[in-house]
């Protein structure tokens, strides 16, 4: 029934006949707008409420900021320690290897040196297998930890405790449901730092686009949090079943391997009347 040729190599976001009737809605329709202080509550509720991906020890992190999108918190993280100022280990999000920057192994990790660890990346499919053990080089040698969630959204089955000393903020976007038309998402630290997000959120919140938080709230309140796996687990497991493909935590990639995941999205387009068609 399945075409396992079309199984992919290149992730492809979930981006169905649901989700593009959302993006035209919010191009053609008039809505009510949501600024700074208003997108921030609902988002915050709305990034909490998985069922599916439980985060641990988030009353640890005050200082809530909003961004536009998990980019954002990434290039703000750089731009605050430079280049050469933070370290990242092996197999990591492909945009630090296009900007020159290398992983390292865990018995290379320099102390004070902070760093940035997606989870869950789309090598394992999952949370790295090296993590516990991280977090103990991460103690020894005082290494701060800043968490890249872009890809939480689309996971099911985490649980992830926070209330380890050494992480000291992490980042959450809804791009991943194929909004990346609309990157919004919110950063939340232990301690007040001065960069980028903090000036754009204490400075300028009030000058802030508001068509980004308004549009952010709209897609929040037509999308549930879990809506990936709520819409395509059961067409996933069948499809890893008949094809005899290994899940992953990803609704939409299999089979972890040397080179990453592999995708799915193209047999939910073909197969799922809710998707029939990648734009």
């Amino acid at each position: 029934m399945y075409d396992k040729n079309l199984v992919s190599d290149k992730i492809i976001t979930i981006n169905d006949s649901n989700i593009r009737r959302l993006r035209n809605e919010w191009y053609t329709g008039g809505h009510q707008e949501y600024g700074w202080a208003q997108y921030l509550d609902i988002a915050q509720e709305w990034f909490l409420s998985s069922k599916r991906a439980k985060l641990h020890g988030v009353d640890k992190y005050p200082y809530v900021d909003v961004t536009c999108g998990n980019t954002q918190f990434i290039e703000s993280f750089v731009l605050k320690h430079g280049w050469k100022g933070f370290q990242i280990l092996k197999s990591e999000y492909a945009y630090y290897k296009l900007m020159g920057k290398h992983g390292v192994e865990l018995d290379e990790l320099e102390p004070n040196k902070p760093m940035i660890v997606t989870i869950p990346d789309f090598f394992t499919g999952t949370v790295r297998p090296e993590w516990p053990e991280l977090l103990k080089i991460a103690e020894q040698k005082n290494i701060d930890l800043h968490l890249d969630f872009a890809w939480l959204i689309m996971a099911d089955d985490l649980e992830i405790d926070l209330d380890h000393p050494c992480i000291k903020s992490f980042g959450i976007s809804m791009s991943k449901f194929g909004l990346n038309w609309n990157r919004v998402g919110l950063r939340w630290s232990k301690q007040r730092k001065m960069d980028g997000i903090t000036i754009l959120n204490h400075y300028y919140k009030v000058d802030i686009n508001t068509n980004i938080f308004s549009c952010g709230v709209f897609l929040m309140q037509n999308l549930s949090r879990d809506y990936a796996w709520d819409t395509y687990g059961d067409l996933n497991k069948d499809i890893c079943n008949q094809l005899n493909l290994q899940p992953t935590k990803f609704v939409h990639c299999v089979n972890p391997s040397d080179f990453g995941c592999h995708c799915i999205t193209p047999l939910f387009i073909k197969h799922d009347l809710n998707a029939n068609k990648i734009v």
